[in-house]
């Protein structure tokens, strides 16, 4: 059972204490949800720690990181699965890195980036994913090969730029383009990302 003490258990966020929950579970070798809240149960009593508990084990089962055991035939019955051991190993950055391309993201970069991150190559994940801006800048707009990086950004979302909101107001332009150059001018640069991940 965790050693934390109460106060600390029912403040943590639900994420956070359910990677300790796991962690706890992998070390305990524990296999029963039943077993493992009733434990928690006795430690806690008397505080809301045993049902922030409760709730973290719920979060465990909702991201797949435990699940019921097969050919068990109570419902009690867990095991750790293998996202949860490899979230469990290598830490909740790989965790949060694939639920950050759980949708919303275009398909060509997510071509390029999921295979990335999910090894944790995440610098080489950026990378791939601004080449794919690049790419897709370039046949929105237009543009020939010769027209590239911060260059090929002003002059696409630029004021007379081919991917210029004309509906926007001009701070909003202004930004727009910005936001398109400096990423590039940032990100698509392999030196800049590891610079950038070595002082963070």
């Amino acid at each position: 059972m965790l050693s934390l003490p109460a106060d600390r258990v029912a403040a943590l966020p639900v994420d956070q204490l359910g990677f300790a929950v796991l962690q706890d579970l992998i070390s305990t070798n524990q296999w029963n949800e039943y077993n493992y809240l009733l434990g928690a149960s006795r430690a806690y009593q008397g505080s809301e720690a045993a049902e922030a508990i409760a709730e973290a084990m719920a979060w465990l089962r909702a991201k797949a990181l435990i699940a019921r055991t097969p050919g068990q035939t109570s419902d009690a019955a867990i095991f750790v699965t293998r996202t949860g051991r490899r979230v469990a190993t290598e830490g909740p950055q790989t965790f949060y890195a694939n639920e950050r391309l759980q949708g919303g993201i275009h398909q060509a970069i997510e071509e390029q980036v999921r295979p990335q991150f999910l090894i944790g190559q995440y610098e080489l994940g950026v990378f791939a994913a601004m080449r794919a801006v690049e790419v897709r800048v370039r046949e929105l707009g237009g543009f020939g090969d010769e027209t590239v990086g911060v260059d090929l950004m002003n002059k696409a979302f630029g004021p007379t730029g081919p991917l210029t909101d004309r509906g926007a107001v001009k701070g909003e332009q202004d930004g727009t383009r910005a936001l398109f150059a400096g990423a590039y001018a940032v990100l698509r640069n392999p030196q800049a990302i590891a610079k950038s991940t070595t002082t963070t």
